[in-house]
């Protein structure tokens, strides 16, 4: 008995091959056409073995190099394995020779991508050493600008004294009017709650145990926001005074205020922080919501940016910071060629590609430039997409989805409008040749 291959079943040897399919998979008729699921295999002595499946046997087509696949001599099928297997190996001899030397270029790339990694490594911390120098030099020139200041300045002078508590007094009423109107709203649910109780203890009937319980929780919510206001009017009140301390200070402690000017490099920047710690402190009471809102308001840096230099350095370090998060990325290896453009003739159009940049239309009638998308992301190694493109009539924007193929240059072999305003480029580069697929044994070669 013979058993179907994905089956339980068995049949008869004398059911095999007789044109008669009896296994639900064909499995019994190899060598006809009576199953539509039955596969054949040519042996193809001499090339490589395959399947076909049996609905191919005795069609008037040569589907082996054998000719086993037409037995019934409908056609006659010439022995052509010897001459296809020197075409596949000419062929795969070709691939490999595509694949070896696309490989090592591929490898010439990675070193140079390294090399770049390497050198955006060393110029980030060298412009994080030249901006942190730049920052200590302009904090120290500061610092010696205000001291010659004053120097020059007459701290006995009764003059001096006055301008100085006239700038903590705008100071002061400037960010007084910040907290007034934080507050605010505190202030008038103590005015609603007392006219609550003081209505309710008018009017209220002693045998309703709710209505007490009622008052008793409103008249803790009135002692907590008296608390509250008290405690915000004395800090409001302790702070008013803190100009005139740091004035006499300025006079009495002339020297050491010189020596500790590193705690504040002007009289704004000491104030704000004590606004900061009063900002906290409401926030913590819950009478000040902390929103990025709050801070617009109040309109200050903390940090002074009017050094150029300064500013330059900083946005080069950002600059050479994000290049290096995208070299460290899967698919990294065409930084290597990141300015190279590449261009293909096809009918009235000159289509350009630019790795990891853009890619354009351009006529080749009027150079009239159509601007088909920038690079957006991988998808896998070996495809590329492009988006927001220019807006098509009545359409979406044009993109372009580009598929890379192992080859030694880079070029375009073709590009198609797939789809309305999207486009499909096929592009050979030595950046694909990642793993060999057309490795051979010796002994087919």
């Amino acid at each position: 008995m013979w058993k179907c291959l994905n089956t339980s079943k068995y049949i008869p040897f004398s059911r095999l091959n007789d044109d008669w399919c009896d296994c639900e998979d064909g499995s019994d008729e190899p060598g006809t056409s009576a199953c539509p699921n039955g596969v054949f295999s040519c042996k193809n002595a001499g090339h490589i073995p395959k399947f076909i499946p049996t609905s191919y046997l005795n069609d008037g087509i040569c589907d082996c190099c054998d000719g086993s696949d037409e037995y019934e001599g409908i056609v006659k099928c010439e022995n052509t394995c010897q001459e296809e297997n020197k075409k596949y190996k000419q062929e795969m001899l070709k691939k490999k020779y595509i694949y070896d030397k696309g490989s090592k270029i591929r490898q010439e790339w990675m070193e140079k991508v390294n090399e770049l990694k390497r050198g955006l490594e060393k110029d980030v911390k060298k412009l994080e050493i030249e901006l942190n120098n730049a920052i200590r030099e302009d904090r120290i020139l500061k610092r010696q600008e205000a001291q010659e200041k004053l120097k020059k300045l007459d701290l006995k002078n009764d003059t001096f004294i006055v301008l100085l508590n006239n700038r903590f007094d705008d100071l002061f009423n400037k960010y007084k009017d910040v907290f007034a109107s934080f507050i605010q709203f505190e202030k008038q649910s103590l005015l609603i709650i007392e006219e609550v109780l003081n209505y309710l203890k008018t009017y209220k009937d002693s045998s309703e145990p709710f209505l007490n319980d009622f008052i008793t929780s409103l008249e803790n919510k009135n002692r907590d926001l008296v608390s509250t206001k008290d405690i915000c009017d004395n800090y409001i009140t302790n702070l008013h005074n803190e100009p005139k301390k740091f004035v006499q200070l300025i006079e009495n402690e002339y020297y050491l205020l010189l020596k500790k000017k590193s705690m504040f490099d002007s009289i704004e920047q000491w104030f704000r922080r004590i606004f900061n710690k009063v900002k906290q402190y409401l926030i913590l009471r819950g009478i000040l919501v902390d929103n990025e809102d709050i801070d617009s308001q109040l309109n200050y840096d903390v940090l002074d940016e009017s050094n150029e230099k300064i500013l330059q350095l900083k946005e080069k370090l950002e600059e050479k910071r994000l290049m290096m998060k995208k070299n460290v990325e899967d698919f990294n290896i065409y930084y290597a060629i990141k300015d190279e453009t590449l261009k293909f003739k096809f009918k009235e159009y000159q289509y350009e590609l630019t790795f990891l940049k853009n890619a354009y239309q351009v006529s080749l009638n009027d150079n009239y430039r159509i601007f088909l998308g920038s690079f957006s992301h991988f998808d896998g190694p070996n495809k590329l997409y492009y988006h927001n493109g220019d807006q098509c009539w009545n359409g979406p924007q044009r993109s372009v989805v580009v598929e890379l193929q192992c080859g030694i240059k880079n070029e375009i072999v073709s590009t198609i409008e797939y789809q309305r305003c999207m486009y499909f480029m096929k592009v050979l580069t030595p950046g694909a040749c990642i793993l060999p697929s057309y490795e051979m044994s010796k002994d087919e070669l």
